[in-house]
């Protein structure tokens, strides 16, 4: 368990809701870390000037807007993150 907090925030707030046991407060302020460090951040500073990813809405598959979208609710990125 200590390798799997040491590693990326969409991570470690799994383990914390799943394994550890952390508090809800816990589990959320690590959510909110997903926006501003690791493989979230990567993804965000991704996104095209207009709010897309890949210039496309579904295509290409696993880069466009929509998957990226999917895999940044999956890491734990905020609903209500802007």
């Amino acid at each position: 368990m200590p390798w799997l907090l040491s590693g990326d925030p969409s991570i470690r707030w799994q383990v914390l809701r799943d394994l550890v046991g952390a508090s809800p407060h816990d589990v959320e302020t690590e959510c909110r870390r997903v926006a501003v460090e690791g493989w979230g951040v990567r993804l965000l500073a991704a996104q095209d000037v207009d709010g897309q990813w890949s210039h496309a809405l579904y295509s290409p598959k696993w880069t466009s807007t929509t998957y990226t979208l999917l895999l940044l609710h999956w890491l734990g990125l905020p609903s209500r993150h802007p």
